[in-house]
């Protein structure tokens, strides 16, 4: 069974591989806060007095996807080391946030939704300075996680190629000593 695992069996995952699930759990778990936001600010209130209804904890469960979709949509953009890499992370911040709140305002409420999440993240962020700093440091963390998995993923390749190249190299070495003799 390759690539299954069986029930009881301990499945291993690397380094890279938990700091990738663990950058998509962050950021899903702050675009959730932020569809919270969004819904207590809709609600006015109403939800912290008489609990939650279906609509609103939709409203929070397409928060956490339009962000974790926008980490994906924006993943190759992540994780590059040096300033550059930062100034990449800075710009696709603002390129998550926005394309976040597009999808999740997509799904909360389609066509106005599209046309008002963007909208709304703004004004949300806005009005709450902490949590637009908190936002932002979170999607940094992102690229910090991104960093281990790219880095991890590039010295597999690294690996591969250095032993084909080795290998390439000692049968030249092999066939020069055969047509020596």
């Amino acid at each position: 069974m390759i690539g299954k695992a069986r029930l009881g069996r301990e499945v291993f995952h690397s380094r890279g591989e938990k700091s990738l699930a663990l950058a998509y759990a962050s950021v899903g778990l702050f675009g959730a806060a932020i569809g919270f936001l969004v819904a207590l600010h809709l609600s006015r209130g109403d939800i912290l007095r008489g609990g939650f209804s279906l609509y609103d904890l939709w409203m929070i469960v397409a928060g956490g996807i339009g962000s974790m979709t926008g980490l994906y949509l924006a993943a190759d953009r992540f994780g590059h080391s040096g300033w550059r890499g930062f100034v990449n992370a800075l710009a696709a911040s603002v390129w998550v946030s926005f394309v976040s709140s597009l999808i999740g305002g997509t799904l909360m409420l389609p066509l106005y939704g599209t046309m008002f999440g963007p909208f709304t993240l703004a004004i949300t962020l806005s009005t709450q300075p902490v949590f637009a700093i908190l936002w932002f440091a979170n999607l940094f963390c992102a690229h910090l996680l991104l960093t281990y998995w790219k880095r991890e993923r590039d010295s597999i390749f690294e690996a591969f190629d250095s032993g084909r190249i080795e290998a390439y190299r000692r049968e030249r070495e092999a066939r020069r000593r055969l047509s020596e003799q």
